[in-house]
């Protein structure tokens, strides 16, 4: 198989290295031929080094004389961003030791060495968070806001902005809600396009219908006069049963009996049972069901199969329902549109951002911003993105505002970047992600930009990772499939490997296991037997490499011994992950599993579940009953009828069992019982005690879940089992750090024993550097393997494809409405021109998008296959050689005679070892120890009224009608002022009675005018007219301010009111002890009041990053207010009325 490599011997890739960032393995290279100042876009294909590429381009920056702060490094994931940060510091060590010592290259490399972390290294959205967190008032965001939703958190909130919506309409626009019922749909059928229309809204949804409703009532009457006549030509009896025709034709009798079909959506009904059986081609018609005892229709239902019925659905049904559909899908987007709308709306008010709201509004705060944005070049001269190919279009406009020549320039396709200021590295052929917003098109424009205002796009054709057959198997292979003409507009260019990797000898770098035919075509069955052949191929090249045998002509590759974790295991989904993980385990082969999402398996987690339902909510009977049923327990159903008959109640399992009750059941049963009910008591205690990220460890430790998971009947198990009791662990940790209570973290755990949340488990080897890897090709990307198995080669595909197709030329997402789940799913509902071409385009959205996704899929080919070092093994089934994830590569394994991998004969050994059991105590004292470190605090935190009191102006007691609750109350009255930006209803003694009753303070006549007038007084001063011409507001605003001592301290507060007017900066106090006598006409710089607004003021500077001009104090009860000016200098600051008040 061996053959000479095919890169072009023209193409000068080293050349190219020395001009972006030279790099060398055994020496640092000389800055000779290096172009600091060229805007580069780099083409690097697999096993190119891109990173390494990146990472010596930032070494040679650094080199040439730039400062490493003004580096900024984004990539793909925190993982890769992780690395790179290590990568970074190793080499700048390396060049440190090998540059001369007294050169000024040295002196700037052992600087950067010093301030490495001062360059910043992360992924785009960190990137965008930290600029928004710098500027959250320019961004219109409040400085607290939350950067990047968790998943859970992003569900949460898009599930009360739609519910709210639907509640809104519910009671404001009844007539809309009964408008979309009378298109057959319901606000629950919704749903899901809810969330479709909210994971795009960047994009307008597409909407091409008719302009009124359309009239199916021809369409109806010719649907049922052919379905007279089809009637009366069936059989009078069926022996054979009802095809789906015939079943089709009853339904729709029925449905005229019992409607008369007289709406638009029952006649859109009737003529959907037709479209359900027939296409325009052919019939669901089984001629034997249409030839009973005395009526023989076989010959005319031929006819019906193959004329009567596809012409009727294609000249009648499907032109009317195309435009029946498509006029339901623009009502519908019309109905779901503005609950998008509300759910940004929410996340804006709420300082709740959304990971693609982070690169929005980012965007949005570079392109408006031109001084801004200058600041921010200042600050990052030097972008540099790896794996570009799989990030957010946003991310290019982002590059291009950051790096413009003109700060104004708000196109981002016209801005010109500053040379030397972008360096961009990808592979277009490893463009996978176009499910999370990667665009090839994107990708392809962000080149031919940088080409066109001075830059240069270039290749990397090197490939340091795969050996030469591999290489030149790929070349092949991948030529020929990149090659194709139907999918050249969607599909990268492939360029050839100039492979560094040679074989002096005849080794088969590619091979293939040829499955043999399994009955019913079953692709779990064809797994179980490719999962075989693989574990057992592993188990003999581990065992042969390490006695000096080695299988075949592959001894070479394993002569030196092989370990478990130069195999890596690959599929195209997930759904069969756990058939590999089994096959391994049964051999006692230690493994990992990326990707499986299968943590809801575990049977840990239902009896953990069960325990915490029955805990929570003890008086739950199901839920107590599920408890004692499970694992933990082990109740016969023998047990719970004795238990129920002597007495027991099952809803007050937190409650002793009573002593009558345990008397008079047998020994064994009333034991079991006894320690369940104790089990259950102590859980709640711990649940009542305890955070759920303290409590959990101790809990399951005290269940004896990890001990029991590690130590299953079936020892295979053990691994992946106690594996996922620890990933249980850290999961409730997770969940508990986002501040998630017991209640909540129950739920979450439900979701996923329920499959609603898919969560990834583990196994004790995870993060262990000797075990086989499994995961889908998704997941692969960037990692590679001495020997690669494409495994899984068969499965029945099941729903549609597609679903939506992106027009991002045109700002729009056309989505069609879908319904249903798995293999039921259907597209219901689409737009014109999603199933024919309209406005004369060549195909229909749905055609291109099909065809975007075959090239793709290719793509996905050619990742999978790129992963291999030493051996790539393609695992076929020649049963279906047209189908299954790696057919089109079959064509390519036989042109060039790929052999197939050897049989070892090895069986699964008998005194295979035990899983081993986890280290329990050492694991206690661990645990025991990070408690104790946790709680030693990293920092404190302290108000900004904390140390001397404040002493009030001229106060007395709170027994008089003041004091801390009715201050509160008036606090919550101006606060509704400002917000609403209106007196009523917060002057109505009412509403003052209404909050100071719910505030504590007394609601006595006396105090509600007290409070009405001092409400009064605020609106009628020069504070509130400087309100209202604010351009910007904030009421009851929280602050913190970072102080720097030994243990950090972080101040709180809450800022009253603060707004914006011409540039400057105003806070305001509110202040509502009792003046006695005449209000102060000054306080000095050492009052605690003006102390307090002196701490305000440097914490707001800080947060917004613009100095505030004016402090002031409003004494509520004076109805007076105290203005100065504060200064970054301490007890600068002194108090005073305005000649104008």
């Amino acid at each position: 198989m061996s053959a000479p490599h095919s890169a072009s011997s023209t193409y000068d890739d080293a050349a190219v290295r020395r001009r972006i960032g030279p790099w060398q393995e055994d020496d640092v290279p000389t800055l000779s031929a290096f172009e600091p100042d060229t805007n580069f876009f780099v083409r690097a294909a697999a096993g190119s080094g891109k990173t390494t590429a990146l990472v010596a381009r930032m070494v040679a920056l650094v080199r040439s004389g730039v400062p490493v702060e003004d580096l900024t490094a984004i990539t793909f994931t925190r993982k890769a961003a992780g690395e790179m940060s290590k990568r970074f510091y190793e080499e700048l060590r390396r060049a440190q030791t090998a540059l001369p010592a007294e050169g000024p290259q040295r002196r700037r490399v052992t600087a950067a060495l010093r301030d490495a972390q001062q360059a910043f290294i992360g992924t785009i959205h960190a990137f965008c968070a930290r600029l928004l967190r710098e500027r959250p008032i320019a961004a219109d965001l409040p400085p607290g806001f939350v950067a990047g939703l968790e998943d859970r958190e992003e569900r949460e909130l898009r599930d009360r902005a739609w519910q709210d919506y639907l509640q809104t309409v519910r009671a404001d626009r009844p007539a809309r809600m009964e408008a979309l019922t009378s298109l057959g749909l319901e606000p629950e059928d919704l749903d899901a396009y809810f969330e479709r229309l909210c994971e795009h809204p960047e994009l307008d949804p597409y909407v091409n219908a008719p302009d009124t409703v359309p009239d199916l009532t021809q369409a109806a009457a010719a649907v049922r006069a052919e379905l007279d006549a089809w009637q009366a030509r069936r059989p009078d009896a069926l022996p054979e049963g009802r095809d789906d025709a015939m079943q089709a034709f009853d339904r729709a009798e029925k449905l005229i009996a019992q409607t008369g079909v007289e709406t638009p959506a029952q006649r859109a009904e009737l003529l959907e049972l037709f479209a359900g059986v027939a296409d325009e081609e052919s019939a669901d018609v089984t001629l034997k069901c249409w030839r009973g005892p005395h009526t023989d229709a076989y010959d005319w239902a031929r006819t019906l199969r193959d004329e009567h019925l596809p012409a009727l659905v294609r000249d009648v049904v499907q032109p009317a329902l195309r435009r029946w559909r498509a006029y339901v899908h623009e009502e519908v987007v019309a109905f779901v549109r503005p609950a998008v709308e509300r759910f940004a709306s929410l996340r804006q008010a709420e300082g709740r951002l959304t990971f693609h709201d982070l690169l929005a509004c980012t965007r949005d705060l570079l392109r408006d911003h031109p001084g801004l944005r200058t600041t921010i070049q200042e600050r990052h001269p030097r972008l540099l993105v790896d794996e570009f190919q799989d990030t957010d279009p946003l991310q290019a406009e982002l590059l291009f505002y950051l790096t413009s020549r003109n700060p104004t320039e708000t196109t981002w396709t016209d801005c010109r970047p500053l040379p030397g200021s972008l360096f961009i590295v990808g592979d277009d052929k490893q463009s996978i992600y176009r499910f999370r917003r990667a665009d090839m098109e994107v990708f392809e424009a962000v080149g031919e930009r940088i080409e066109d205002t001075g830059g240069e796009a270039v290749t990397l054709t090197k490939n340091f990772r795969s050996l030469d057959v591999i290489c030149d198997w790929c070349d092949a292979a991948f030529g020929a499939l990149f090659d194709d003409a139907d999918l050249m507009d969607r599909q990268a260019t492939y360029t050839p490997f100039d492979p560094q990797r040679t074989t002096e000898r005849d080794v088969d770098g590619v091979r293939r296991i040829n499955l043999d035919k399994v009955r019913g075509n079953w692709g779990t069955d064809i797994a179980a037997q490719d999962a075989g052949r693989i574990a057992r191929f592993i188990q003999g090249a581990r065992d042969g490499g390490r006695s000096g045998r080695g299988a075949d002509r592959h001894g070479a590759l394993f002569a030196g011994g092989a370990d478990y974790s130069d195999f890596l295991i690959l599929t195209r989904t997930k759904s069969r992950l756990s058939v590999y993980a089994e096959a391994l385990a049964e051999r006692g082969i230690p493994y990992t599993v990326t990707g499986s999402e299968d943590l809801g398996e575990a049977a840990e987690l239902k009896a953990l579940v069960d325990l915490l339902t029955c805990a929570l909510r003890p008086d739950d009977e199901v839920a107590c009953v599920a408890y004692l049923k499970g694992p933990l327990v082990g109740a016969s159903d023998d047990d719970l009828y004795r238990f129920s008959r002597a007495g027991g109640e099952f809803g007050r399992m937190h409650e002793p069992v009573p002593a009558s009750v345990l008397e008079a059941l047998p020994h064994e049963t009333a034991q079991r019982f006894e320690e369940a009910f104790g089990h259950l008591r102590a859980a709640r205690r711990r649940l009542h005690e305890q955070r759920p990220g303290v409590a959990i460890e101790q809990l399951i430790d005290d269940l004896g879940l990890l001990a029991g998971a590690a130590h299953p009947p079936d020892a295979a198990e053990g691994s992946l089992r106690a594996g996922r009791v620890l990933r249980t662990i850290t999961y409730v940790q997770d969940l508990a750090a986002q501040g998630l209570g017991w209640a909540e973290v129950l739920d979450e755990l439900q979701r996923v024993v329920d499959g609603e949340e898919e969560v990834d488990g583990m196994t004790l080897e995870t993060g262990g550097d000797d075990a086989v890897r499994v995961m889908n090709v998704h997941q692969a990307k960037g990692l590679e393997a001495p020997v690669v198995f494409l495994a899984d080669p068969y499965s029945r595909s099941s729903g549609p494809s597609v679903r939506r197709h992106l027009r991002r030329e045109a700002g729009e997402l056309v989505a069609p409405i879908v319904q249903g789940s798995g293999y039921r799913e259907r597209v219901t509902h689409p737009p014109l021109g999603w199933e024919r071409p309209v406005d004369g385009r060549d195909e229909s959205f749905r055609e291109s998008e099909e065809r975007h996704e075959a090239a793709e899929e290719r793509r996905l080919l050619y990742v999978a296959a790129t992963r291999a070092q030493n051996l790539l093994v393609v695992s076929t089934y020649p049963e279906k050689p047209d189908d299954g994830p790696w057919a089109p590569l079959y064509p390519h394994l036989d042109a060039a005679d790929v052999p197939e991998l050897g049989r070892p004969d090895a069986e699964p050994s008998s005194d295979r070892p035990e899983a081993p059991a986890p280290a329990l105590t050492d694991q206690r004292a661990g645990r025991d120890a990070q408690l104790e470190a946790q709680s030693r605090p990293s920092y404190r935190t302290e108000s900004v009224t904390d140390g001397d009191r404040a002493a009030p102006v001229r106060s007395s007691p709170a027994s008089e009608g003041y004091g801390e609750a009715f201050g509160s109350a008036i606090h919550q009255l101006l606060e509704q002022c400002v917000r609403t930006g209106r007196p009523t209803p917060w002057t109505d003694e009412s509403v003052a009675a209404s909050v100071l009753e719910r505030t504590g303070a007394e609601n006595t006549p006396d105090a509600v005018e007290r409070a009405t007038t001092m409400v009064q007084r605020f609106l009628d001063s020069r504070v509130w007219g400087r309100v209202q011409g604010a351009d910007r507001v904030y009421a009851e605003y929280p602050i913190a301010h970072a102080v720097r001592r030994e243990t950090p301290v972080v101040r709180r507060g809450v800022i009253d009111l603060a707004w914006r007017a011409d540039g400057r900066w105003t806070l305001v106090d509110h202040k509502t002890d009792r003046v006695q006598g005449r209000p102060p006409e000054t306080l000095s710089p050492d009052h605690a009041y003006v102390q307090q607004l002196q701490a305000y003021a440097r914490a707001w500077a800080a947060v917004v990053n613009e100095p505030v001009a004016e402090v002031g104090l409003w004494l509520a009860d004076a109805g007076t207010h105290l203005f100065g000016e504060p200064t970054g200098e301490e007890h600068s600051l002194s108090l005073g009325r305005r000649a104008a008040d």
